[in-house]
Protein backbone atom coordinates (compact mmCIF):
# COMPACT_ATOMS: atom_id res chain seq x y z
CA UNK A 1 0.00 0.00 0.00
CA UNK A 2 1.06 3.36 -0.88
CA UNK A 3 0.46 5.72 2.45
CA UNK A 4 0.78 8.81 3.50
CA UNK A 5 1.64 10.54 6.85
CA UNK A 6 1.88 13.86 8.99
CA UNK A 7 4.97 15.97 8.20
CA UNK A 8 6.16 15.10 12.00
CA UNK A 9 4.93 11.84 12.24
CA UNK A 10 7.70 9.46 13.74
CA UNK A 11 5.85 5.93 13.54
CA UNK A 12 5.65 4.65 10.39
CA UNK A 13 4.45 1.19 10.59
CA UNK A 14 0.53 1.88 10.61
CA UNK A 15 -1.62 3.37 7.33
CA UNK A 16 -0.86 6.82 8.71
CA UNK A 17 -3.51 9.40 7.68
CA UNK A 18 -4.86 7.51 4.73
CA UNK A 19 -3.86 4.71 2.36
CA UNK A 20 -3.44 6.82 -1.15
CA UNK A 21 -5.04 5.48 -4.55
CA UNK A 22 -2.25 7.62 -6.87
CA UNK A 23 -2.94 7.01 -10.82
CA UNK A 24 0.63 7.41 -11.23
CA UNK A 25 3.75 7.07 -8.81
CA UNK A 26 7.25 7.10 -10.05
CA UNK A 27 10.73 6.79 -8.19
CA UNK A 28 13.81 8.07 -9.84
CA UNK A 29 17.23 6.63 -7.96
CA UNK A 30 20.65 8.13 -9.52
CA UNK A 31 23.61 6.64 -7.72
CA UNK A 32 25.42 8.67 -5.26
CA UNK A 33 22.98 11.51 -6.27
CA UNK A 34 19.53 12.23 -6.57
CA UNK A 35 16.72 10.23 -4.96
CA UNK A 36 12.94 11.88 -5.80
CA UNK A 37 9.57 10.82 -6.65
CA UNK A 38 6.43 12.00 -8.23
CA UNK A 39 2.82 11.14 -7.65
CA UNK A 40 -0.41 11.90 -9.36
CA UNK A 41 -3.60 11.63 -7.53
CA UNK A 42 -7.86 12.13 -8.00
CA UNK A 43 -9.39 14.63 -5.99
CA UNK A 44 -11.18 11.81 -4.31
CA UNK A 45 -14.78 11.81 -2.64
CA UNK A 46 -13.22 11.11 0.45
CA UNK A 47 -10.52 13.62 0.28
CA UNK A 48 -7.59 11.52 1.03
CA UNK A 49 -5.80 13.86 -1.56
CA UNK A 50 -5.81 16.67 0.94
CA UNK A 51 -3.65 14.91 2.98
CA UNK A 52 -0.79 15.27 0.62
CA UNK A 53 0.79 18.46 1.63
CA UNK A 54 4.03 19.84 1.36
CA UNK A 55 6.76 18.47 3.87
CA UNK A 56 3.97 14.98 4.47
CA UNK A 57 5.61 11.90 4.13
CA UNK A 58 4.53 9.51 1.79
CA UNK A 59 5.56 5.73 1.78
CA UNK A 60 6.20 4.01 -1.61
CA UNK A 61 7.58 0.56 -2.65
CA UNK A 62 11.14 0.39 -4.27
CA UNK A 63 13.42 -2.02 -5.60
CA UNK A 64 14.42 -4.98 -3.49
CA UNK A 65 17.75 -4.12 -2.24
CA UNK A 66 20.09 -6.06 0.86
CA UNK A 67 22.38 -3.74 2.52
CA UNK A 68 25.47 -5.57 3.76
CA UNK A 69 25.89 -4.98 7.87
CA UNK A 70 28.55 -1.93 8.03
CA UNK A 71 28.89 -3.52 11.73
CA UNK A 72 30.51 -6.04 14.06
CA UNK A 73 28.91 -9.44 13.61
CA UNK A 74 29.22 -11.28 16.48
CA UNK A 75 27.88 -11.08 20.12
CA UNK A 76 28.48 -7.97 22.13
CA UNK A 77 27.18 -5.55 24.37
CA UNK A 78 26.24 -1.91 22.54
CA UNK A 79 26.92 0.41 25.15
CA UNK A 80 25.58 4.61 24.76
CA UNK A 81 28.03 7.48 25.73
CA UNK A 82 26.58 9.63 28.89
CA UNK A 83 28.01 12.88 28.04
CA UNK A 84 29.94 14.32 24.92
CA UNK A 85 33.45 11.91 25.01
CA UNK A 86 36.62 11.30 23.27
CA UNK A 87 37.27 8.25 21.42
CA UNK A 88 41.32 7.73 21.68
CA UNK A 89 43.75 5.95 19.92
CA UNK A 90 44.95 3.95 23.62
CA UNK A 91 43.70 3.88 26.96
CA UNK A 92 45.44 7.08 27.84
CA UNK A 93 44.52 10.33 28.33
CA UNK A 94 46.23 13.58 29.83
CA UNK A 95 46.46 13.94 33.51
CA UNK A 96 45.47 17.43 35.14
CA UNK A 97 48.38 19.16 36.47
CA UNK A 98 47.97 21.01 39.76
CA UNK A 99 50.34 23.30 41.32
CA UNK A 100 50.22 24.76 44.76
CA UNK A 101 47.46 27.51 44.63
CA UNK A 102 48.77 31.39 43.91
CA UNK A 103 48.69 33.52 47.28
CA UNK A 104 48.76 37.16 47.80
CA UNK A 105 51.63 38.71 49.36
CA UNK A 106 53.93 35.22 49.18
CA UNK A 107 57.33 35.51 47.66
CA UNK A 108 57.96 33.44 44.27
CA UNK A 109 61.48 33.16 42.66
CA UNK A 110 62.08 32.89 39.01
CA UNK A 111 60.93 28.92 38.27
CA UNK A 112 58.14 28.91 40.53
CA UNK A 113 55.15 26.95 39.45
CA UNK A 114 51.66 27.84 40.80
CA UNK A 115 47.81 27.46 39.84
CA UNK A 116 45.40 30.65 39.53
CA UNK A 117 41.83 30.29 37.93
CA UNK A 118 42.15 27.05 36.34
CA UNK A 119 45.20 27.80 35.32
CA UNK A 120 49.09 26.81 35.32
CA UNK A 121 51.88 29.31 35.40
CA UNK A 122 55.64 30.06 36.00
CA UNK A 123 57.62 32.81 37.29
CA UNK A 124 59.59 34.49 35.27
CA UNK A 125 61.13 37.59 36.40
CA UNK A 126 61.17 38.63 40.34
CA UNK A 127 60.69 42.22 41.78
CA UNK A 128 62.59 42.43 45.14
CA UNK A 129 60.15 45.31 45.72
CA UNK A 130 57.05 43.29 45.60
CA UNK A 131 57.41 40.33 46.46
CA UNK A 132 55.92 39.14 43.36
CA UNK A 133 52.58 39.87 44.61
CA UNK A 134 50.95 40.65 41.09
CA UNK A 135 48.01 38.47 40.03
CA UNK A 136 48.80 36.14 36.96
CA UNK A 137 49.43 36.92 34.42
CA UNK A 138 49.91 40.99 34.34
CA UNK A 139 51.40 43.31 32.09
CA UNK A 140 55.04 43.22 33.38
CA UNK A 141 55.21 39.52 32.38
CA UNK A 142 56.60 38.02 35.53
CA UNK A 143 53.93 35.15 35.00
CA UNK A 144 53.84 32.65 32.05
CA UNK A 145 51.11 30.36 31.19
CA UNK A 146 52.20 26.94 31.15
CA UNK A 147 50.85 23.12 29.78
CA UNK A 148 47.85 22.21 32.16
CA UNK A 149 48.04 18.45 31.16
CA UNK A 150 50.40 15.93 30.19
CA UNK A 151 50.42 13.98 26.80
CA UNK A 152 47.81 11.18 26.34
CA UNK A 153 46.92 8.91 23.33
CA UNK A 154 45.58 10.95 20.25
CA UNK A 155 42.20 11.68 19.88
CA UNK A 156 40.31 9.84 17.03
CA UNK A 157 37.11 11.22 17.21
CA UNK A 158 34.45 13.73 19.67
CA UNK A 159 31.37 11.72 20.28
CA UNK A 160 28.31 13.71 21.17
CA UNK A 161 26.35 11.86 24.08
CA UNK A 162 23.91 9.23 22.97
CA UNK A 163 26.17 7.92 20.77
CA UNK A 164 26.12 3.82 20.43
CA UNK A 165 29.69 1.65 20.31
CA UNK A 166 30.14 -2.01 20.72
CA UNK A 167 32.32 -3.11 23.04
CA UNK A 168 34.91 -4.88 21.77
CA UNK A 169 37.75 -5.24 24.72
CA UNK A 170 37.19 -5.12 28.54
CA UNK A 171 40.73 -3.32 29.10
CA UNK A 172 40.99 -2.52 32.21
CA UNK A 173 39.50 -1.01 35.30
CA UNK A 174 39.23 2.84 33.61
CA UNK A 175 38.72 1.69 29.79
CA UNK A 176 36.59 -0.29 27.20
CA UNK A 177 37.88 -0.77 23.37
CA UNK A 178 34.76 0.05 21.57
CA UNK A 179 34.01 0.98 17.71
CA UNK A 180 31.25 2.93 16.60
CA UNK A 181 28.36 2.24 14.19
CA UNK A 182 30.44 3.65 11.49
CA UNK A 183 33.30 1.48 11.88
CA UNK A 184 35.80 3.45 13.81
CA UNK A 185 37.83 1.92 16.72
CA UNK A 186 39.16 3.11 19.57
CA UNK A 187 39.39 3.21 23.54
CA UNK A 188 37.05 5.29 25.62
CA UNK A 189 36.92 5.57 29.34
CA UNK A 190 33.90 3.56 31.40
CA UNK A 191 32.74 6.56 33.30
CA UNK A 192 31.59 8.25 30.29
CA UNK A 193 29.32 5.17 28.62
CA UNK A 194 26.49 3.28 30.00
CA UNK A 195 25.27 -0.15 29.23
CA UNK A 196 22.38 -0.02 26.40
CA UNK A 197 21.76 -3.90 25.29
CA UNK A 198 23.31 -7.20 24.22
CA UNK A 199 23.12 -8.04 20.40
CA UNK A 200 23.52 -11.10 18.51
CA UNK A 201 24.55 -11.74 14.88
CA UNK A 202 20.92 -12.34 14.26
CA UNK A 203 20.77 -8.36 14.72
CA UNK A 204 23.10 -7.75 12.59
CA UNK A 205 22.36 -9.10 9.74
CA UNK A 206 22.18 -7.06 6.61
CA UNK A 207 18.66 -5.29 6.32
CA UNK A 208 16.68 -6.00 2.93
CA UNK A 209 14.90 -2.59 1.41
CA UNK A 210 11.47 -3.20 -0.12
CA UNK A 211 9.72 0.19 1.35
CA UNK A 212 11.08 3.64 1.79
CA UNK A 213 9.87 7.04 2.96
CA UNK A 214 9.82 10.22 1.09
CA UNK A 215 9.18 14.06 1.52
CA UNK A 216 6.42 15.99 -0.43
CA UNK A 217 8.25 19.71 -1.69
CA UNK A 218 5.74 20.36 -4.38
CA UNK A 219 1.77 20.39 -4.70
CA UNK A 220 0.16 21.22 -7.61
CA UNK A 221 -3.82 20.83 -7.25
CA UNK A 222 -5.42 20.47 -10.76
CA UNK A 223 -9.02 21.27 -9.87
CA UNK A 224 -10.33 21.40 -13.51
CA UNK A 225 -8.79 17.59 -14.24
CA UNK A 226 -9.67 16.71 -10.48
CA UNK A 227 -5.73 16.02 -9.94
CA UNK A 228 -3.08 16.50 -7.98
CA UNK A 229 0.15 15.98 -8.37
CA UNK A 230 3.02 15.91 -5.65
CA UNK A 231 6.88 15.86 -6.23
CA UNK A 232 9.79 15.59 -3.39
CA UNK A 233 12.90 13.73 -2.30
CA UNK A 234 13.64 10.73 0.39
CA UNK A 235 13.89 11.60 3.85
CA UNK A 236 17.60 11.04 3.83
CA UNK A 237 17.57 14.96 2.39
CA UNK A 238 16.59 16.09 5.32
CA UNK A 239 20.60 15.99 6.22
CA UNK A 240 19.97 18.94 3.72
CA UNK A 241 19.34 21.27 6.21
CA UNK A 242 22.35 20.00 8.70
CA UNK A 243 24.99 22.32 8.48
CA UNK A 244 28.50 21.33 8.92
CA UNK A 245 29.96 24.49 11.30
CA UNK A 246 33.40 23.68 10.54
CA UNK A 247 36.27 20.57 10.24
CA UNK A 248 39.31 19.71 9.12
CA UNK A 249 40.11 16.67 7.91
CA UNK A 250 43.47 15.32 7.05
CA UNK A 251 44.26 11.91 5.53
CA UNK A 252 41.18 10.04 6.67
CA UNK A 253 40.35 6.40 5.97
CA UNK A 254 36.07 6.41 5.69
CA UNK A 255 35.19 5.49 9.10
CA UNK A 256 37.46 8.65 10.46
CA UNK A 257 36.23 11.13 8.12
CA UNK A 258 32.39 10.22 8.42
CA UNK A 259 32.99 10.33 12.29
CA UNK A 260 34.50 14.28 12.35
CA UNK A 261 31.67 15.03 9.75
CA UNK A 262 28.90 13.87 12.40
CA UNK A 263 30.54 15.03 15.39
CA UNK A 264 30.59 18.82 13.29
CA UNK A 265 26.88 18.93 12.98
CA UNK A 266 24.98 22.18 14.55
CA UNK A 267 22.04 19.96 14.79
CA UNK A 268 21.36 16.14 15.48
CA UNK A 269 20.72 14.33 12.30
CA UNK A 270 17.88 11.90 13.08
CA UNK A 271 19.45 8.94 11.03
CA UNK A 272 23.21 6.61 11.37
CA UNK A 273 25.32 6.96 9.19
CA UNK A 274 27.21 3.80 9.08
CA UNK A 275 30.25 2.21 6.70
CA UNK A 276 32.21 -1.17 6.35
CA UNK A 277 35.09 0.85 4.79
CA UNK A 278 37.64 1.00 7.91
CA UNK A 279 40.98 0.87 6.51
CA UNK A 280 43.10 2.81 4.04
CA UNK A 281 42.53 0.12 1.26
CA UNK A 282 40.65 2.53 -0.59
CA UNK A 283 42.57 5.35 -0.36
CA UNK A 284 42.20 8.59 1.94
CA UNK A 285 40.02 11.58 2.92
CA UNK A 286 41.47 15.17 3.09
CA UNK A 287 39.26 18.32 3.08
CA UNK A 288 38.52 21.19 5.19
CA UNK A 289 34.65 21.86 5.26
CA UNK A 290 32.80 24.89 6.81
CA UNK A 291 28.94 25.98 6.67
CA UNK A 292 28.18 23.15 4.31
CA UNK A 293 25.46 20.48 4.43
CA UNK A 294 25.79 17.07 5.10
CA UNK A 295 25.03 15.96 2.44
CA UNK A 296 26.77 17.59 0.33
CA UNK A 297 29.77 16.83 2.27
CA UNK A 298 28.58 13.44 1.37
CA UNK A 299 28.09 12.97 -2.02
CA UNK A 300 29.57 16.39 -3.72
CA UNK A 301 31.09 15.07 -6.77
CA UNK A 302 34.25 16.96 -6.42
CA UNK A 303 34.95 16.85 -2.48
CA UNK A 304 32.06 14.33 -1.19
CA UNK A 305 33.58 11.15 0.52
CA UNK A 306 31.05 8.74 -1.37
CA UNK A 307 32.40 9.86 -5.00
CA UNK A 308 36.08 10.27 -3.45
CA UNK A 309 36.33 6.44 -2.20
CA UNK A 310 34.06 5.40 -5.51
CA UNK A 311 31.44 4.35 -3.03
CA UNK A 312 28.46 2.05 -2.83
CA UNK A 313 25.99 4.86 -1.45
CA UNK A 314 22.13 3.27 -0.01
CA UNK A 315 19.90 4.66 2.00
CA UNK A 316 16.90 2.80 4.49
CA UNK A 317 15.15 6.17 5.21
CA UNK A 318 17.42 8.20 7.48
CA UNK A 319 20.23 5.46 7.97
CA UNK A 320 22.44 6.39 5.16
CA UNK A 321 25.61 3.57 4.20
CA UNK A 322 28.65 3.74 2.58
CA UNK A 323 29.36 0.80 1.21
CA UNK A 324 32.47 -1.15 -0.64
CA UNK A 325 31.54 -1.98 -3.92
CA UNK A 326 31.74 -5.88 -3.97
CA UNK A 327 32.35 -7.54 -7.27
CA UNK A 328 29.31 -9.66 -8.80
CA UNK A 329 28.67 -11.33 -12.17
CA UNK A 330 27.10 -9.21 -15.27
CA UNK A 331 23.31 -9.56 -14.47
CA UNK A 332 23.67 -9.66 -18.60
CA UNK A 333 25.36 -8.55 -21.83
CA UNK A 334 24.16 -6.11 -24.22
CA UNK A 335 25.94 -5.25 -27.43
CA UNK A 336 25.70 -2.26 -29.40
CA UNK A 337 24.25 -2.59 -32.74
CA UNK A 338 22.05 -5.81 -31.61
CA UNK A 339 19.44 -4.36 -30.03
CA UNK A 340 15.83 -3.87 -29.99
CA UNK A 341 14.19 -0.64 -30.00
CA UNK A 342 14.09 1.70 -27.22
CA UNK A 343 18.02 1.45 -26.20
CA UNK A 344 20.14 4.78 -26.83
CA UNK A 345 23.80 3.86 -26.92
CA UNK A 346 26.22 6.94 -26.12
CA UNK A 347 29.77 7.01 -26.64
CA UNK A 348 31.60 9.87 -25.86
CA UNK A 349 35.30 10.05 -26.34
CA UNK A 350 35.94 14.33 -26.04
CA UNK A 351 38.17 13.40 -22.70
CA UNK A 352 39.82 9.79 -23.63
CA UNK A 353 43.90 9.84 -22.98
CA UNK A 354 46.28 7.19 -24.76
CA UNK A 355 49.31 8.37 -23.93
CA UNK A 356 50.36 10.12 -20.22
CA UNK A 357 53.59 11.83 -19.77
CA UNK A 358 54.37 12.15 -15.79
CA UNK A 359 56.13 14.61 -14.77
CA UNK A 360 58.30 15.65 -11.88
CA UNK A 361 61.25 17.44 -10.42
CA UNK A 362 64.66 16.95 -10.70
CA UNK A 363 67.18 17.92 -7.53
CA UNK A 364 68.36 21.19 -9.77
CA UNK A 365 64.34 21.98 -10.09
CA UNK A 366 64.15 21.08 -13.41
CA UNK A 367 61.72 19.34 -15.28
CA UNK A 368 61.98 15.44 -14.64
CA UNK A 369 60.64 13.31 -17.63
CA UNK A 370 60.84 9.48 -17.79
CA UNK A 371 63.71 7.81 -20.35
CA UNK A 372 60.85 6.77 -22.38
CA UNK A 373 59.06 10.35 -22.27
CA UNK A 374 55.36 8.85 -21.31
CA UNK A 375 53.24 5.83 -20.59
CA UNK A 376 51.13 4.43 -23.00
CA UNK A 377 47.49 2.40 -23.15
CA UNK A 378 47.29 -0.97 -24.18
CA UNK A 379 44.06 0.39 -26.05
CA UNK A 380 46.40 3.30 -27.87
CA UNK A 381 46.28 1.12 -30.96
CA UNK A 382 42.07 0.94 -31.60
CA UNK A 383 41.82 4.66 -32.18
CA UNK A 384 43.42 6.77 -35.48
CA UNK A 385 44.63 9.40 -33.34
CA UNK A 386 47.03 9.68 -30.29
CA UNK A 387 45.79 11.57 -27.04
CA UNK A 388 48.25 13.00 -24.74
CA UNK A 389 47.53 14.00 -21.31
CA UNK A 390 50.68 15.91 -19.25
CA UNK A 391 51.02 14.23 -15.59
CA UNK A 392 52.30 16.45 -12.74
CA UNK A 393 53.74 14.06 -9.90
CA UNK A 394 53.99 15.47 -6.62
CA UNK A 395 57.80 14.77 -5.76
CA UNK A 396 61.86 16.13 -5.78
CA UNK A 397 64.69 14.42 -6.24
CA UNK A 398 66.85 14.69 -2.91
CA UNK A 399 63.41 16.19 -0.69
CA UNK A 400 61.15 14.12 1.64
CA UNK A 401 59.01 11.66 -0.17
CA UNK A 402 56.28 12.09 1.96
CA UNK A 403 56.03 8.59 3.60
CA UNK A 404 56.78 9.82 6.95
CA UNK A 405 60.10 7.66 6.90
CA UNK A 406 62.78 10.12 6.60
CA UNK A 407 63.81 9.26 3.41
CA UNK A 408 63.59 11.58 -0.04
CA UNK A 409 62.89 10.59 -3.51
CA UNK A 410 66.08 9.49 -5.50
CA UNK A 411 65.98 9.73 -8.75
CA UNK A 412 65.32 6.10 -9.57
CA UNK A 413 62.25 5.60 -6.81
CA UNK A 414 60.77 9.36 -8.78
CA UNK A 415 60.84 7.67 -11.57
CA UNK A 416 58.86 4.51 -10.27
CA UNK A 417 56.17 6.74 -8.73
CA UNK A 418 56.23 8.64 -11.77
CA UNK A 419 55.91 5.42 -13.91
CA UNK A 420 53.22 4.03 -10.97
CA UNK A 421 50.55 7.33 -11.02
CA UNK A 422 50.87 7.26 -15.24
CA UNK A 423 49.33 3.70 -15.09
CA UNK A 424 47.25 4.42 -12.71
CA UNK A 425 45.32 6.44 -15.26
CA UNK A 426 44.38 3.67 -16.85
CA UNK A 427 44.19 1.06 -14.41
CA UNK A 428 42.54 2.90 -11.62
CA UNK A 429 40.80 5.79 -13.63
CA UNK A 430 40.19 3.90 -16.77
CA UNK A 431 41.23 7.27 -18.72
CA UNK A 432 41.68 5.31 -21.80
CA UNK A 433 38.30 3.81 -21.88
CA UNK A 434 35.37 6.01 -23.73
CA UNK A 435 32.63 7.38 -21.67
CA UNK A 436 30.09 5.14 -22.38
CA UNK A 437 26.49 5.43 -21.50
CA UNK A 438 23.50 3.34 -22.26
CA UNK A 439 19.91 4.42 -21.39
CA UNK A 440 17.03 1.01 -21.28
CA UNK A 441 13.57 2.14 -21.63
CA UNK A 442 12.06 -1.48 -20.78
CA UNK A 443 8.37 -0.66 -21.14
CA UNK A 444 9.35 -0.58 -25.14
CA UNK A 445 11.20 -3.63 -24.97
CA UNK A 446 8.19 -5.79 -23.38
CA UNK A 447 6.90 -7.27 -26.27
CA UNK A 448 10.20 -8.02 -28.44
CA UNK A 449 11.97 -11.20 -28.91
CA UNK A 450 14.94 -9.64 -28.39
CA UNK A 451 13.99 -8.20 -24.40
CA UNK A 452 13.77 -12.13 -23.45
CA UNK A 453 17.84 -11.98 -22.80
CA UNK A 454 17.60 -8.53 -20.84
CA UNK A 455 14.83 -9.58 -18.39
CA UNK A 456 17.41 -9.39 -15.71
CA UNK A 457 17.06 -5.68 -16.09
CA UNK A 458 14.11 -5.88 -13.88
CA UNK A 459 15.77 -6.72 -11.15
CA UNK A 460 19.29 -4.52 -10.79
CA UNK A 461 19.90 -1.96 -8.18
CA UNK A 462 21.63 0.62 -8.47
CA UNK A 463 25.59 -0.04 -8.71
CA UNK A 464 25.42 -3.82 -10.41
CA UNK A 465 27.36 -4.52 -13.23
CA UNK A 466 26.25 -5.19 -16.80
CA UNK A 467 28.67 -6.14 -19.66
CA UNK A 468 28.86 -4.53 -22.99
CA UNK A 469 30.36 -5.24 -26.07
CA UNK A 470 30.84 -1.96 -28.67
CA UNK A 471 32.60 -3.73 -31.92
CA UNK A 472 33.45 -0.34 -33.21
CA UNK A 473 36.02 0.18 -30.98
CA UNK A 474 37.01 -3.41 -30.44
CA UNK A 475 35.83 -3.12 -26.18
CA UNK A 476 34.67 -4.91 -23.89
CA UNK A 477 33.45 -3.15 -20.74
CA UNK A 478 31.54 -3.36 -17.70
CA UNK A 479 28.96 -0.92 -17.21
CA UNK A 480 27.15 0.23 -13.86
CA UNK A 481 24.04 0.83 -12.83
CA UNK A 482 24.14 4.61 -12.36
CA UNK A 483 19.90 5.34 -12.65
CA UNK A 484 16.59 3.72 -12.36
CA UNK A 485 13.48 4.42 -12.71
CA UNK A 486 11.10 2.52 -10.95
CA UNK A 487 6.80 2.61 -10.77
CA UNK A 488 5.80 2.41 -7.56
CA UNK A 489 1.95 1.03 -8.84
CA UNK A 490 3.01 -1.85 -10.98
CA UNK A 491 6.21 -2.75 -8.51
CA UNK A 492 8.63 -2.59 -11.71
CA UNK A 493 11.62 -0.98 -13.21
CA UNK A 494 10.45 0.57 -16.70
CA UNK A 495 13.82 2.29 -17.19
CA UNK A 496 17.53 2.06 -16.32
CA UNK A 497 20.33 4.12 -17.06
CA UNK A 498 24.24 2.46 -17.42
CA UNK A 499 27.41 4.28 -17.44
CA UNK A 500 31.62 3.51 -16.57
CA UNK A 501 31.49 7.26 -15.42
CA UNK A 502 29.17 7.27 -12.65
CA UNK A 503 30.86 10.36 -10.96
CA UNK A 504 32.84 11.85 -13.66
CA UNK A 505 29.81 12.67 -15.65
CA UNK A 506 28.12 14.86 -12.68
CA UNK A 507 29.80 18.22 -14.03
CA UNK A 508 26.50 20.32 -13.41
CA UNK A 509 26.08 22.36 -10.29
CA UNK A 510 23.58 20.65 -7.31
CA UNK A 511 20.65 22.06 -5.52
CA UNK A 512 22.97 21.91 -2.41
CA UNK A 513 25.89 24.00 -3.98
CA UNK A 514 23.86 26.91 -4.53
CA UNK A 515 22.41 29.01 -0.75
CA UNK A 516 18.66 30.19 -1.38
CA UNK A 517 18.78 33.58 -3.02
CA UNK A 518 22.18 33.47 -3.82
CA UNK A 519 22.03 33.42 -8.10
CA UNK A 520 20.00 36.20 -8.97
CA UNK A 521 19.49 37.71 -12.17
CA UNK A 522 22.05 40.44 -11.84
CA UNK A 523 24.51 38.10 -11.47
CA UNK A 524 23.96 36.57 -14.58
CA UNK A 525 26.33 37.41 -17.74
CA UNK A 526 24.50 39.07 -20.12
CA UNK A 527 22.25 37.01 -22.54
CA UNK A 528 22.44 33.79 -20.06
CA UNK A 529 18.73 34.72 -19.04
CA UNK A 530 17.43 34.62 -22.15
CA UNK A 531 19.32 31.45 -22.78
CA UNK A 532 18.40 29.41 -20.21
CA UNK A 533 14.52 30.64 -21.02
CA UNK A 534 15.03 29.85 -24.29
CA UNK A 535 16.73 26.18 -23.57
CA UNK A 536 13.67 25.80 -20.70
CA UNK A 537 11.36 25.88 -23.08
CA UNK A 538 13.12 23.63 -25.69
CA UNK A 539 12.94 20.81 -23.34
CA UNK A 540 9.72 21.37 -22.91
CA UNK A 541 8.35 21.56 -26.52
CA UNK A 542 10.58 18.20 -26.73
CA UNK A 543 8.83 16.27 -23.97
CA UNK A 544 5.06 17.18 -25.66
CA UNK A 545 6.34 16.26 -28.65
Amino acid sequence: MICVYPPAETVFTGNGAAVLMPTAAKIRMVAGGEYSFSLDHPLDPWGKWKYLVREAIVKLPVPKETIPAASIGYDTDVYKTTTRADLREGPSEPTVINYQQWAAGTTYSVGSKVTYLNRNYRCTYFDAASGQVMVPPNNSSWWTEIARWTSGASVISTLNAGTELYLLEDVDSNWYKMTTTYGLTGYIKKSQVAYDRHISPSDLKPRTITEQLFRIKSVNVDKKNANVSVSGVHVSNDLNGVLVKEVNVTDAVPAMAIGKITEAFMENYRGNIATNITDDTYGKYTGEIKRRNGMFCLTDPDTGIVPTFDARFTRDNWDLFIMKKTSTSAVCRIEYGKNADGIQWNVNTNSLVLRVVPVAKAESGEDLYLPENYIDSPYINNYPVTYMEPLNVKGQVGKDDGTGTDTDWTEETLLAEMRSKAQARFSVDKADIPVTNVTVQLERLENTAEYVWMKGLREVVLYDYIEAVDPDIGLDITLTVSEIEFDCIREKIVGIKLSNNIYGERNTVAGYNIVNGALTENKLAGGVKDNIIQDAVSQVLSILD
